[in-house]
């Protein structure tokens, strides 16, 4: 009988990627999925879809996926995007019985990587290297942003403490604008390490479309087994366009990686199990800053395989055993990857199906 993964968030990146990771060796393994928009085209790349409540509506949401979980007893359970994390590590509390199916570790540090906040004060008490971060919601935000101004100088760059994906960021030239933010709760202020000559041309207006540059962000994956233990990494450089990644190359700087694992360890003695990923940028001054860590499977999951790094492979046959997947050759040699658009085609009749049926199955 074939082993089943549930993926939550399926028409997400992260989905994307790990569907992508598993094109070639995936026919000993039924995948189920959730997703709350019906014209998702990973939806129709599984091998079942259930359409979900929007996570905005988080007990509805939290409800279905208890139900899905019951009646199709998934042998793993994924997180496809950031908000899963948190409530899949509570699931893995809730559910007596079924703690392995879930691949997360503890809430508490779940916590920690969805708030910036929370991430520089976990980085603190570890000794470990994270952007200074200033909290708009707490009591002394003026002092500790007019110092952290004075240290860094502008630009800094204000994120919401639990965004992600590039989502609500603003980058902050001034004392004025830096005065504005600091009205607006639940921001996180950080030096912007590395992107220091950013200019904006306004010539003859504003530009229809800009972004920050982004072509040296540098990270690692890092896969934490059931026991805790710290096991394979991979170090990487990231160009971003519209917060995706467009091009990986291998970064094999012993610094990035030794730095990496630091945080990795502490995170596994914090409860984390599964995946984690850290990313960070570069100073001439103040060398690798730490600005964020996540604990799920990534936009560059499928990249990484093409580095040689089958993530999603080593995670499935730690948590289901060596026989969960056909035999797949890991590329090698490979030092860059670059993405292509791909373009998927969706049936009407299958959308229909999920929206008025409320799942869709491969073979109905």
């Amino acid at each position: 009988m074939k082993k089943s993964i549930m993926i939550t968030s399926v028409g997400s990146l992260v989905g994307q990627n790990i569907l992508d990771s598993l094109y070639e060796n995936r026919n000993k393994l039924r995948i189920i999925a959730t997703n709350s928009q019906v014209d998702a085209a990973n939806n129709y790349r599984c091998d079942r879809t259930y359409l979900v409540p929007a996570a905005a509506d988080e007990q509805a949401y939290v409800d279905k996926l208890k139900e899905i979980i019951i009646k199709e007893q998934p042998d793993l359970v994924i997180p496809g995007r950031d908000d899963d994390i948190v409530i899949l590590a509570r699931l893995k509390e809730q559910m007596p019985g079924l703690q392995d199916i879930f691949l997360a570790g503890s809430v508490s540090f779940a916590k920690v990587m969805d708030d910036k906040v929370k991430s520089f004060e976990f980085s603190q008490k570890y000794g470990l290297p994270f952007a200074p971060t200033v909290d708009t919601s707490s009591d002394d935000a003026l002092i500790n942003t007019k110092a952290l101004a004075e240290k860094f100088g502008f630009p800094l760059i204000a994120k919401p403490s639990k965004g992600n994906g590039s989502r609500g960021m603003w980058v902050v030239t001034d004392q004025s604008q830096l005065d504005n933010i600091l009205s607006v709760p639940d921001y996180a202020i950080q030096p912007l390490f590395g992107q220091a000559d950013i200019e904006l041309d306004t010539t003859f207006g504003l530009p229809f479309i800009w972004e920050v540059p982004e072509k040296s962000l540098h990270a690692v994956q890092v896969l934490i087994a059931k026991d805790g233990e710290v096991g394979p990494s991979l170090g990487f450089t990231s160009e971003m366009v519209g917060g995706k990644c467009e091009r990986m190359d291998r970064n094999s700087d012993p610094e990035l990686v030794e730095i990496a694992l630091r945080f990795a360890r502490h995170a596994a003695e914090e409860g984390w199990r599964g995946t984690f990923n850290i990313q960070l940028k570069k100073d001439l001054k103040h060398g690798y800053q730490a600005i964020e860590m996540n604990g799920r499977f990534s936009g560059g999951t499928s990249a990484r395989y093409y580095l040689g790094f089958d993530e999603v492979a080593w995670i499935l046959t730690e948590w289901l055993g060596d026989d969960v997947l056909s035999p797949n050759p890991v590329p090698s040699g490979i030092e860059l990857v670059k993405r292509s658009l791909v373009d998927f085609g969706l049936k009407k009749s299958d959308m229909t199906s999920l929206e008025e049926n409320g799942v869709w199955d491969l073979l109905d």
